[in-house]
């Protein structure tokens, strides 16, 4: 077999490997996990690069301040280094969310893809039959445009799921700060999977009491109006000012009950949704395991003859249709899931290999 292999050849490859060239670098392919994909989009996302600059920006200002010692410097400084932080922390956790909703979107893509091209296979092979058929004088013509219409059809939504996938990747590609047309290949196929959702709606509600912006943001007022009671409780301050103080902390408080309430709504509105969708799901697998064996016992008929050209491509259709809404409703089920799941904070639930 070497002896096969021209000299000019072994000659090029010798020059590439001295001089230092690549070889067959444009075949390389990058492959990603959830973690792989946070940890470059926190390198390359340029959005996240703006929020590290305006911290690292605010920073330095502070330092400054502190050199300078001026304390009206040093107090807006503070404000706007603590600022920066917020923002910072907020974008990092949007880039987070984000990474791993693009991850799913572009897995389910490329899953529809896959589901597009067996209804396509599945048409180009009703056709042929009925080609075959139709030579023999058991089919007539009109039969032959009905198969040939269905794999024109079923050849469209293979385009349409191909250029989708295209876009989902570029969009992908755009938030890790990646060129637009590389390619890359996701590694945590399991993330395609149906997983059951089996916390209580209470875990849920108790989980996110303690995470929620809103929450946090209320308990932080009440902290504070409580705080403000105190220091108006001093002899040297004037009646006036503890009134005031007790009716912030009363609206703090009553604010505080507020956010609890429209916190248990959203969550229960996202739990039964996410139990809904669940549903819709099992009972569409149900569905499409019994068309599957529908399929396979009508086409037995059909090559009897004793099922029409018909009623093979409508079962074959209904089949395709059933597939891609499959899809669809996993797609939804799995980003309602992945949404309730950072609500609470359950982020070891999502089935990755990073941590936050």
């Amino acid at each position: 077999m070497l002896r096969n292999i021209k000299p000019t050849f072994v000659i090029a490859l010798l020059l590439c490997l001295i001089l230092g060239f690549p070889v067959q670098a444009s075949l390389k392919v990058r492959e990603l996990s959830v973690g792989d994909a946070m940890r470059i989009a926190f390198e390359h996302n340029l959005n996240f690069q703006i929020a590290i600059l305006d911290w690292q920006g605010a920073k330095a200002k502070l330092e400054r301040a502190q050199i300078v010692g001026d304390e009206e410097m040093l107090t807006e400084s503070e404000k706007e280094w603590k600022k920066a932080e917020e923002v910072y922390g907020d974008k990092r956790q949007e880039l987070i969310d984000l990474v791993r909703t693009s991850y799913q979107q572009l897995l389910e893509s490329e899953t529809m893809v896959e589901n597009a091209k067996t209804a396509k296979e599945r048409a180009q092979s009703q056709l042929a039959m009925d080609e075959n058929k139709y030579k023999a004088g058991l089919l007539s013509s009109l039969d032959i445009e009905r198969a040939q219409n269905s794999l024109f059809d079923a050849q469209h939504r293979h385009e349409r799921a191909v250029i989708d996938l295209d876009t989902q990747r570029m969009k992908f590609n755009e938030i890790l700060g990646l060129p637009l047309d590389e390619e890359v290949v996701l590694t945590e196929r399991l993330l395609l999977n149906f997983i059951p959702f089996t916390m209580s709606l209470e875990t849920c509600y108790d989980l996110a009491l303690e995470l929620d912006p809103g929450m946090l943001a209320a308990k932080e007022k009440v902290q504070n109006a409580q705080e403000a009671v105190l220091v108006a409780q001093s002899p040297f301050t004037p009646r006036v000012e503890l009134e005031g103080a007790l009716v912030d902390e009363e609206k703090a408080a009553i604010g505080l009950k507020q956010a609890e309430q429209a916190l248990y709504f959203r969550i229960r509105g996202e739990y039964y949704a996410l139990l809904n969708q669940a549903h819709n799901l099992e009972m569409a697998e149900r569905n499409i395991k019994l068309e599957r064996q529908a399929l396979l016992a009508e086409e037995s008929k059909y090559a009897a003859g004793v099922l029409s050209n018909a009623q093979i491509v409508a079962q074959q259709e209904k089949l395709a249709n059933l597939e891609e809404q499959y899809s669809a409703d996993l797609s939804l089920y799995s980003q309602a899931r992945i949404k309730l799941l950072q609500t609470i904070g359950r982020y070891e639930e999502l089935g990755e290999d990073y941590e936050d």
